[in-house]
């Protein structure tokens, strides 16, 4: 090639890379280590305690709905549950501007006092409007200062295997929704609802203390900036996956909310369809694993979208499944599938935020964002049942029709939306990239 033309060649394509941005060089210090692995411990802690509160809620919805308020209706009570997830995530803006600022242990102080004054309330409580107040506001604020944390801190210790340490901490959801219920309802019948509850708070306490001792930022420029940084959302790759994200969360908490009520229409006995939710949870504890760690080698997103894609293909199922043992395996296959879901996306955030002093903002913003499709998304799937005509397998079926298609077309689109994200993000660097 001539001299001329070859450096014309050079800077057109430097001139095409100026403004991309630059991944961090691999950094040996990272990704192994005892503090390193004292955070994934940490979060797996926090996990436990925040997302694992909220796939825990069912336990708490039952015994209201039978003991505790017996006069309210079932769509008023699980507006509790949603206001907690919902506060989970929302709250991650302002946690993510103090964990950049540094206010890591703030932070896990704040949500833990907030959680345990929230429980200790709740103890008290025999009205609708304090259940609320306790464990919708309150204990939904302290998740959320806690929740944004969990995912957070792990990409500052890990660069290589971020996508199985997250996954690692992220299995502290999945545990606890397995035995939280488990442990609440056998409270419940020995102690009492009020003891039970108490009980919770001394456990998290304890938790949480450990959290203090061994988690730690790690020494890094302090950014100081807005709550809601909008030019943020014009990296179009990054606004394309809180897109795809905020979709996910929609779509992928419907069949755990509404599971077992379509088991029970099809006449399964009530200790087996509030089995299934354990059966669900045990399931993704597995699927966020496995998918984090072919994460590592091949790319969050190229992990994700196909786990997007089939989860979509799942939920079309949903609507032809009539009897225990199809309930059964479409269980276990959606919670293996749709585990990484929610254990991919911290990492694939820090993936495409290069300057790490952002790190905090842009998940809080993502998440803040996310929580939004979780607010919405199951009322939706709700309003989408139909009026059921009798009581045959096909009516129940032509019933929660609706609600298993709005899940599903959900995830198509955030399946389309990754699919974008990973174009702009190759099309902007101009290289293969891992995110």
């Amino acid at each position: 090639m001539p001299e001329s033309i070859k450096d014309k060649s050079e800077e057109a394509v430097t001139a095409g890379c100026q403004d991309a941005p630059v991944e961090d060089p691999i950094d040996k210090s990272m990704d192994h280590g005892l503090i390193a692995w004292l955070q994934v411990l940490g979060s797996w802690i926090l996990f436990w305690n925040t997302w694992g509160l909220t796939n825990s809620y069912g336990v708490f919805q039952t015994f209201y709905l039978n003991n505790l308020l017996p006069s309210s209706n079932a769509s008023a009570i699980s507006w509790v549950g949603s206001v907690q997830l919902f506060l989970t995530m929302v709250v991650g803006i302002p946690a993510g501007v103090l964990l950049d600022a540094g206010h890591l242990h703030f932070l896990i102080a704040a949500g833990t006092l907030l959680e345990i004054a929230g429980l200790f309330a709740l103890a008290e409580c025999s009205k609708y409007w304090q259940i609320f107040l306790a464990q919708g506001i309150c204990m939904g604020i302290g998740s959320g200062l806690l929740g944004l944390t969990s995912v957070a801190v792990i990409p500052l210790y890990f660069q290589r295997r971020k996508m199985i340490a997250t996954g690692i901490a992220a299995t502290g959801s999945s545990l606890a929704g397995i035995l939280y219920p488990l442990m609440m309802r056998r409270l419940f019948v020995k102690v009492g609802f009020a003891w039970a509850v108490r009980t919770l708070a001394f456990l998290i306490l304890g938790c949480m203390a450990i959290c203090m001792a061994v988690m730690r930022l790690r020494d890094r420029p302090k950014r100081k900036g807005p709550l809601f940084n909008i030019k943020m959302l014009a990296d179009k790759p990054y606004a394309a996956f809180v897109g795809a994200f905020t979709l996910m969360i929609a779509s992928a908490y419907i069949p755990f909310f509404y599971i077992q009520d379509y088991a029970l229409k099809l006449s399964v006995n009530e200790e087996m369809a509030f089995n299934l939710l354990s059966i669900m949870n045990a399931a993704s504890l597995l699927g966020r694993l496995a998918p984090n760690w072919l994460a590592d080698r091949y790319g969050g997103v190229h992990v994700m979208f196909p786990s997007a894609a089939l989860s979509a293909l799942i939920l079309f199922f949903f609507r032809f499944v009539n009897n225990l043992g199809g309930l059964v395996a479409i269980s276990v296959i959606y919670g293996f599938i749709s585990g990484g879901m929610i254990s991919l996306p911290p990492p694939i955030i820090a993936s495409l935020t290069p300057n790490s002093r952002e790190l905090g903002t842009k998940m809080g913003m993502a998440y803040t964002v996310a929580a939004f499709g979780g607010l919405v998304g199951n009322p939706i799937a709700g309003a989408a049942k139909r009026a059921s005509k009798g009581l045959r397998k096909s009516d129940v079926q032509n019933e929660f029709q609706g609600v298993w298609l709005v899940a599903a077309v959900g995830m198509v689109i955030a399946t389309g939306l990754l699919v974008l994200t990973k174009y702009l993000r190759a099309g902007k660097i101009f290289v293969r990239t891992k995110i």
